[in-house]
């Protein structure tokens, strides 16, 4: 058996093995991609309607006094985003225009926490995220070994009055060709984002808060951590328990790509002061690499384009599997 025919042989059972698994990686993840704007399909009515670039937003404490016991909130992307108060098992959408409450969705259990889950474990804990690992290293290994059985068949397009077997064939390969870059790039953070993913910036220690002390709003906190980092918009806050008068502020620059953001303030709730600051435009570059691998996984990294690559790239990959089985079905009954 020479090498060509050992690499086929393993490159076809792999295939098989990790294939179903490979496959609901692949759609879940493509439906991650764009998890925000198909949040917006399925309940237009918990965003602003008519909303303009001119629209003036109103003091978050408006909608923060609807919502007892607030945890976190996250600020509107843009103009037609709203305004998210995180509280208990509940996550409260309002008009960011005038704080008024447009609806509520559960927090946690959702369609999207549920591809999420099955996408980094199979809904199966520590042992399902084993075997994603697994099978992200086969893909890998099968895109990479796909290129070498290419090679010397240099299939650029599915050919015209082909007969079912070659049809597949030909979609299989070049289906593996046009996204084998994207997906290496999309397993290698995969991988890098389970054992790789850094330390979260801890708030610094402060004094506690006494019962008659004035306390910054967040409103005013959002505008000291902005005036921090020049340039980044705050993205989410988190609201801080009374022992520990802090508030947690993320924020993102334009070149971010991802809305989360990926730099962190703490502010102060008793004076304002900024305690520590933590900018993605700064640090090493394995730290850079660590604040951007998620970005880059969904394909936020670059906008609009990067996230049609990344779903595009899930799809070519669901494609690579279906043709896969039916190349290895056809040649079980032959």
């Amino acid at each position: 058996m020479n090498l060509r025919r050992a690499l086929l042989w393993l490159h076809r059972w792999a295939g098989v093995l990790a294939g179903l698994v490979v496959l609901v990686i692949a759609v879940t993840g493509g439906a991650l991609v764009f998890e925000n704007t198909i949040q917006r399909w399925l309940r237009p009515e918990l965003y602003p309607q008519q909303a303009t670039a001119k629209s003036e937003r109103a003091p978050i404490s408006i909608a923060l006094a609807k919502v007892p016991r607030a945890q976190g909130l996250r600020l509107p992307r843009d103009e037609s985003d709203a305004l998210v108060i995180f509280a208990g098992p509940q996550a409260f959408h309002f008009d960011p225009r005038d704080g008024t409450q447009l609806g509520a969705r559960p927090r946690m259990g959702g369609w999207e926490q549920t591809m999420l889950k099955l996408h980094v474990n199979l809904l199966q804990g520590s042992t399902g995220g084993t075997i994603v690992v697994v099978a992200t290293c086969i893909t890998l290994g099968l895109a990479l070994t796909g290129l070498w059985l290419w090679w010397p068949l240099r299939i650029w397009g599915i050919r015209r009055g082909s007969n079912f077997r070659r049809f597949n064939l030909d979609l299989h390969s070049v289906a593996g060709l046009y996204s084998s870059v994207f997906l290496l790039i999309l397993g290698t953070t995969g991988l890098t984002l389970r054992y790789m993913h850094g330390e979260h910036p801890h708030p610094p220690q402060v004094t506690f808060v006494q019962p008659d002390q004035r306390l910054l709003s967040v409103d005013e906190a959002i505008v000291k951590a902005e005036a921090a980092l020049p340039g980044a918009r705050a993205a989410s806050v988190e609201m801080p328990p009374p022992q520990r008068p802090v508030f947690r502020i993320q924020l993102a620059f334009p070149e971010d790509g991802s809305p989360a953001g990926r730099s962190v303030a703490f502010i102060s709730r008793l004076d304002g002061r900024v305690l520590d600051l933590h900018s993605s435009r700064e640090g090493t570059l394995m730290e850079k690499y660590q604040m951007a691998q998620l970005s880059i996984h969904i394909g936020s990294i670059g906008g609009t384009t990067t996230r049609w690559l990344a779903f595009l790239t899930c799809v070519a990959l669901v494609l690579q599997i279906l043709s896969g089985y039916v190349l290895w079905l056809k040649r079980q009954s032959s």
